[in-house]
């Protein structure tokens, strides 16, 4: 963990730098302060031992790398509901009995996958919400739903 001095020195110091690098690459002031946030508390976790003279390209690097994997999970996303809208597995599953889809999810789907799907389609909760409520990251959201619902897409619609 890392002395709390030192981070808010380095927050003072870069923190306007990143967060136009973040802004800059995404767009979107709010997830460039996530973006900027994510990365001093990844920072404050870590036993990194950072050597001063590169703390503030490492700083930036890092932004930098955390909103292109953003932009890339986000591009996922989009094919994902091109592929699958969510307009279209309300068509595709009107034949199927709700109970035979929650069945499915609750026993083929990894625990986590279940989870994340449960809250996202039954609760209704976005990405942010399942992301805090679960502990990982949003891009981890993602990838959970990608693969939940490639599995119900191959078992329901592709059977059919």
């Amino acid at each position: 963990m890392q002395d709390e001095r030192l981070i808010e020195t380095l927050f003072r110091r870069h923190y306007e730098r990143m967060l136009l690098t973040a802004r800059t690459l995404l767009r979107d002031p709010e997830e460039a302060r996530d973006v900027v946030s994510d990365v001093f508390a990844e920072l404050i976790e870590s036993d990194r031992r950072l050597d001063p003279e590169r703390t503030e390209s490492y700083l930036l690097v890092s932004v930098r790398n955390k909103c292109l994997n953003l932009v890339k999970h986000k591009m996922m996303a989009e094919r994902v509901e091109e592929l699958l809208p969510r307009d279209s597995i309300d068509d595709g599953y009107t034949e199927l009995p709700l109970d035979d889809i929650l069945h499915y999810i609750k026993h083929n789907l990894t625990p986590r996958n279940r989870e994340v799907m449960l809250r996202r389609y039954d609760e209704n909760q976005k990405y942010e919400e399942i992301a805090d409520g679960l502990g990982i990251s949003r891009i981890a959201v993602y990838k959970h739903i990608t693969q939940s619902l490639t599995k119900l897409k191959k078992h329901f619609v592709w059977k059919s």
